[in-house]
């Protein structure tokens, strides 16, 4: 009942606004250097990015900005993820082409931070409000990449419109509305040539996607299918520490390794080929008030299905025999010692190479309002509603050749929800003053998460038997915020403004079952909420092609629901939450400066950033098996650069380049462990934070239709630990310095005046670099493709 009031009250708001006519638009600096650039066959005319305007309610923030030419002529985008792959200062843990837990980091955050990034597409969230670490990744595939119009990335919460989940940053996908008849049909083919863990192979996949719109008079109306398969390289390699202790049965097989912390070690083999296939079904309907007011409704379905059912072990008995772990004669997984023919000694459980198939199926919709509602004022407004009516995982508990496997499994159901509410209403002649500009507002969220985890007597069939986890809660929040901004002198602005957020944790319980307690732990947990303000402000001084900005912005951010209520145990993992968590508080700055050049502009952002009791997720794996625990670090500090040269038809050449260099470090300043056991991390490096990133493009207009583009991605190593510990490079846990160097070529053909069709073909990791961020990275991938446009 909660859930339907919520849905129709925000739709309701959603709703009720009125309309008046309206003439004037802005243009932002990045947008303007991009005008008239040179796309072949075409002259491309790059605006801002959105026509139906509404004032710069976020110039305090640094921003970039990628437009539609750009990902169709350098990236070899197979999911909406890669549109932003070399924006300064992003990091994307994609670890295979369909990847579900696409994580992303911005910055300061790291990649498992994931509630410190916010992500939109048409003002609809996708950002995931109830999960972190490798769980709480945006749900990026709700998007297609040939829908996107253009996609900007946000740094640092320095607009009062955004919470403090935007600590690390935003990212705004936009997409537009057809303004005549259109259609589109894309396919892509991807072959990986993977070669590890005992395995070479070629891995297959494709992407189609058929589009269709009209306008007619001031409606208009597109629709959408897209399709995605692939096979990702298998996502663990399984490895075990050596030692010297007595006993093990003997085995040959396994390759030499060593953890992440350097010590020897054997691989032994890999969970299975990753198998990915995603449907969505899209549609979307406008409505034009007027020429600069536009109302939308956007629905989607998306039907994702996830299969792991290959295991490889390298390891061989007396008899030549496979061997799949320890195991139980009642088909349950246990740990089992093997010895080398070395004689060195190692563990392997059961569970390592189960095999899993996952579904998740998810509604998605929403309905924005966005324009002139009087000469002087604008609207903004959206609301939506996300819902993974189902999202079951089934997993054996033994791989299916195992001598012992009685078909002993376990399922997980998770049921996530949120609904979530946003007005905006801006002017830039506030009180009648064109020196004056007024943003303000309001949101609402509200998030619910329950996490199911059952034993399975025959994981098969799907067959559920006894609940062994129970555990989950919701948040909402509301918020009110507004900015002023004077411009007070010419060439002189100043903003400040404030956000105020009223936070509630609901309905929190942790309920641990066993067949022979069945009330071995129930834990609910007290309502409780917190209020806290946030201060921004910023000082402009832009004379002639120069902009100098200085940004300040105070932000809280409040934890989500599983970093308080998702304790659970799972076949190879264990969570431990942490339900007296507080809000983390931040002080954030940023220096500006941008030196606009002809078709493009060179930037510099220095930034300082100090959080205190920031949330970090801590995860231990030893012999496959993951613990996750939360905790609070009393502060943290952040200091440093990033470097952007952007620029179109260099020296007037049919030739565009681009670069860009984040440089930072990140250290923890003070830590009070609490507990016995717990480690002092006070001068230690945060974890998965490189200290350098670079990227470049270069991209040359060969002939009219024909472009051939170059790519570079670096990254230095980190740790992924807070103890600093791993520092062993190319193995499973660890993260790797890493080169990646990307190819696209595209030819338009002239087929018709009025059908385009472009062919390209590219390669991702030309030197087929191998590299790890926890998990092992995509080998060398060749990608071919096809599209008409109509």
């Amino acid at each position: 009942m909660n859930k339907c009031l919520l849905l129709l009250g925000i739709t309701y708001l959603g709703c009720g606004v009125a309309a008046e006519p309206a003439k004037t638009k802005t243009t932002d600096k990045q947008a303007q250097a991009k005008k008239d650039t040179y796309q072949g066959a075409d002259m491309v005319t790059y605006g801002t990015s959105t026509d139906r305007t509404f004032p710069d309610t976020a110039k305090a923030t640094p921003t970039y900005t990628i437009d539609k030419a750009d990902v169709e002529t350098k990236v070899n985008a197979t999911t909406v993820e890669d549109t932003i792959r070399y924006a300064p200062g992003v990091l994307i843990r994609k670890r295979f082409m369909g990847d579900p837990n696409g994580t992303l980091g911005i910055r300061t955050s790291n990649a498992f931070q994931t509630a410190h990034s916010m992500v939109y597409a048409d003002g609809m969230p996708l950002h995931n409000p109830l999960r972190t670490t490798f769980n709480g990744a945006p749900r990026w595939s709700m998007v297609s990449p040939s829908e996107i119009d253009s996609a900007e990335v946000l740094y640092g919460p320095f607009s009062s419109q955004y919470s403090g989940n935007s600590m690390g940053g935003v990212i705004n996908l936009n997409t537009k509305m057809p303004e005549k008849f259109e259609a589109q049909m894309d396919a892509t083919g991807m072959f990986q040539d993977m070669h590890r863990s005992g395995r070479n192979e070629t891995l297959m996949g494709y992407k189609t996607f058929i589009s269709a719109g009209d306008r007619i008079d001031r409606f208009s109306v597109w629709a959408s299918y897209n399709r995605f398969e692939n096979e990702g390289q298998p996502q663990t390699i399984n490895a075990a520490a050596l030692s010297t202790a007595a006993g093990g049965t003997p085995v040959t097989g396994g390759e030499g390794y060593q953890t992440t912390t350097e010590a020897p070690a054997i691989a032994y083999g890999d969970i299975g080929v990753a198998q990915q296939t995603t449907d969505l079904f899209k549609a979307k309907f406008a409505y034009d008030f007027t020429e600069e007011l536009q109302g939308r409704f956007t629905i989607a379905y998306e039907d994702r299905v996830g299969k792991v059912d290959d295991p490889n072990s390298l390891l061989r008995d007396a008899a030549g025999n496979t061997v799949w772990g320890g195991a139980t004669a009642a088909g349950l997984s246990a740990n089992e010692n093997y010895r080398t023919a070395g004689g060195q000694r190692f563990t392997v459980p059961g569970s390592v190479f189960s095999v899993s198939d996952s579904e998740r199926q998810a509604l998605n919709y929403g309905l924005g309002l966005k324009g002139k509602i009087s000469d002087n004022w604008s609207i903004d407004t959206t609301a939506s509603y996300y819902d993974a009516f189902k999202d079951r995982t089934v997993s054996s508990t033994l791989n299916p050749n195992h001598p012992l496997n009685r078909n002993r499994g376990q399922i997980s159901d998770e049921k996530p929800w949120w609904a979530t509410y946003d007005l905006k209403l801006a002017t830039d002649k506030f009180m009648g003053r064109k020196d004056l500009s007024f943003m303000g507002g309001y949101q609402f969220n509200h998030a619910s998460l329950n996490l199911d985890v059952y034993d399975s007597n025959d994981y098969r069939a799907g067959s559920v038997a006894a609940k062994t986890n129970d555990s989950g809660g919701a948040t909402q929040t509301n918020s009110a915020f507004s900015q002023l901004e004077w411009r007070f002198l010419p060439d002189w602005s100043i903003m400040a403004g404030g956000r105020f957020d009223h936070w509630q944790a609901l309905d929190g319980h942790v309920h641990n079952f066993t067949n022979a307690n069945p009330n071995l732990r129930i834990q609910n947990y007290s309502d409780r909420d917190a209020s806290r303000f946030s201060p921004k402000a910023s000082l402009e001084y832009s004379p002639d092609n120069w902009t100098f900005r200085y940004s300040f912005s105070k932000a809280y951010r409040f934890p989500i629901a599983e970093e308080m209520f998702a304790s659970l145990s799972r076949l190879n993992s264990t969570t431990f939450a942490a339900p007296g968590l507080g809000p983390e508080a931040g002080y954030f700055h940023n220096f500006m400066t941008q030196y606009d050049i002809p078709r493009g502009y060179v930037r510099a952002n220095f930034f300082f950033d100090q959080i205190n009791n920031e949330i970090n997720s801590t995860q231990v794996t030893v012999n496959g098996q993951t613990t996750t625990t939360f905790q609070p670090i009393d502060q943290t500090e952040a200091v440093g650069v990033d470097l952007t040269y952007q620029q179109y038809e260099v020296f007037d050449l049919p030739i565009d380049l681009m670069a860009n260099t984040t440089i930072m470090d990140k250290h923890i300043t003070k830590h009070n462990p609490i507990g016995v056991n717990s480690v002092n991390y006070t001068g230690k490096e945060w974890d998965r934070i490189p200290q350098l990133q670079i990227n470049g493009s270069a991209t040359y207009h060969i002939t009219q239709p024909w472009d051939a583009s170059v790519g570079v991605r670096y990254r230095s190593d980190s740790f992924q630990t807070l103890a600093n510990t791993d520092t062993a490079a190319n193995v499973m846990g660890g993260t790797d310095e890493s080169t990646f160097v990307d190819l696209k070529t595209s030819y338009r053909l002239p087929i018709n005046p009025k059908l385009k069709s472009t062919i390209s073909a590219g390669i991702d990791n030309v030197f087929d670099a191998n590299a790890f961020e926890n998990h092992p990275y995509p080998q060398r991938t060749y990608f071919i493709s096809a599209s008409l446009k109509y």
